[in-house]
């Protein structure tokens, strides 16, 4: 397995401090005392601390940022949160924001199918030998704080090799998409942003966050900081809404709820949505009525940076809309074959997934390569998307969560009459594409994703 792929390949985020304490105790530490020469020797480093599990707290990150000097610090930051849609307004405005003029850097979790598209500036993903660079800078003080027993996390060490890279590049503003949750995750560190944005909250991550939406929405308003700006998405569920105005109020915020009546759809198709707003007619390239709510946040994050002396002009929107691309969100890989890759890995994700097929290929037989974690809402995501499908395969993704396929097929039974299952997701892809339907749809989680995409398209193109 390549160092990408063992990236690729998380531990469950809820693991109990037991366990924890049980694999920090066979960690090899020799890893931390090696200088890193090279991208593979950087990928190593990181994937190794995926031992660590995913803890949260800011003990950790803060003890790492204070040895780097704070690279956090002196950069300027929009926060976006939420359980869906987060990837597509980073990448909208980001886009945006690179095509008015400004070095942009932005950051993304997870990564699809190279781990340097976490780290982009101006839509470039950071290269090689600044990777190495930084890394080897955070491997040295992991080294010294390993010493006092405090033993960062993959994502911490992910986030401040980040805030370095974009220190490093003199970012004039920065994208920074939260892990997960907002309230204790390490991207939380920075001091009030531009402004922070809340996208659509729905039910993810429960052992972690919360079983209930309050508790959920508890989480993902951590990130509102004092006497800021803070954008809501449309259409949030009562509770969770209740929540963020009440985080607004103690913390002195402006709210702004995104309205989507403003954006005028002109068309839609399987290729994207053409909208007209502000004087504007552009084509956003991402498929399905949830982005235009989407893009309704990424509209307002706009006109906040606007209101504060940024200057971006009509063009540089439209530009910047026109060229957005978000891979693995209801992506269209080829159009003959039809073939869709979606990451979406919860109930509304699979809801979204649905609305779009149902509107757009509604008359085309369909083949299923699903893939889904084990943790999941594995019976209600099915509910939405099997019956949808004439050929269902079931299949593994890269990860230590993901249901066995075998598993998942007798689940698909119930709502499917032609289901198989094969192991290894590229044979899974490479079965469909015999199969004699109209489309293929590549869903159930963004491992599956990334272990599909690459393989995909080079078939595709051959």
């Amino acid at each position: 397995m390549d160092s990408e792929s063992i990236l690729n390949k998380k531990s469950a985020p809820n693991e109990n401090s037991a366990l924890n304490n049980k694999v920090i105790s066979n960690y090899d530490s020799d890893i931390i005392c090696k200088p890193i020469l090279d991208y593979e020797a950087a990928l190593n480093f990181i994937s190794g601390r995926a031992i660590f599990g995913s803890r949260p707290g800011f003990e950790r990150i803060n003890a790492l940022l204070d040895r780097l000097d704070h690279p956090e610090k002196g950069l300027k930051y929009i926060h976006i949160a939420g359980t869906n849609g987060k990837g597509s307004v980073c990448n909208t405005v980001a886009n945006i924001l690179t095509k008015a003029g400004y070095k942009t850097g932005l950051f993304i979790s997870p990564f699809v199918s190279n781990f340097r598209e976490r780290m982009q500036i101006n839509g470039e993903y950071i290269e090689k030998t600044s990777l190495v660079t930084h890394t080897e800078t955070v491997r040295k003080v992991v080294k010294e704080i390993s010493k006092l027993n405090i033993e960062p996390t993959e994502f911490e060490i992910i986030t401040a090799i980040m805030f370095l890279y974009f220190k490093a590049e003199k970012c004039d503003v920065v994208v920074l998409e939260v892990g997960l949750g907002g309230l204790l995750d390490s991207t939380n560190v920075i001091d009030t942003p531009l402004c922070s944005a809340i996208v659509s909250i729905s039910f993810d991550h429960m052992s972690v966050l919360g079983n209930t939406i309050e508790e959920i929405a508890v989480q993902k308003a951590g990130i509102i900081k004092s006497n800021g700006v803070t954008i809501c998405a449309p259409n949030q569920p009562e509770n969770a809404l209740h929540v963020i105005r009440t985080a607004c109020f103690e913390r002195k915020n402006k709210l702004i709820i995104a309205d989507p009546s403003e954006i005028d759809l002109i068309s839609d198709s399987i290729l994207g949505n053409t909208i007209s707003f502000d004087s504007i007619t552009a084509t956003l390239p991402l498929i399905g009525k949830h982005q235009i709510d989407n893009f309704s946040v990424s509209r307002e994050i706009i006109k906040v940076l606007i209101s504060k002396g940024f200057e971006i002009s009509n063009d540089a929107i439209k530009a910047g809309i026109e060229t957005t691309t978000v891979p693995a969100r209801v992506e269209v890989l080829s159009t003959n074959p039809l073939v869709i890759l979606d990451g979406g890995h919860n109930v509304d994700g699979a809801k979204a997934l649905k609305n779009a097929l149902c509107k757009y290929i509604a008359d085309k037989t369909k083949t299923l390569v699903i893939g889904v974690m084990a943790d999941k809402e594995v019976d209600l995501v099915l509910s939405i998307l099997a019956p949808l499908a004439k050929n269902i395969i079931t299949t593994l993704p890269n990860s230590n969560r993901s249901m066995k396929a075998e598993e998942l097929a007798k689940a698909a039974k119930k709502y499917c009459k032609n289901v198989e299952s094969i192991k290894n997701p590229t044979d899974a892809f490479d079965k469909a594409l015999k199969i004699k339907n109209d489309s293929i749809i590549i869903c159930g989680s963004l491992y599956l994703a990334g272990d599909v995409r690459q393989h995909a398209l080079k078939r595709l193109n051959n």
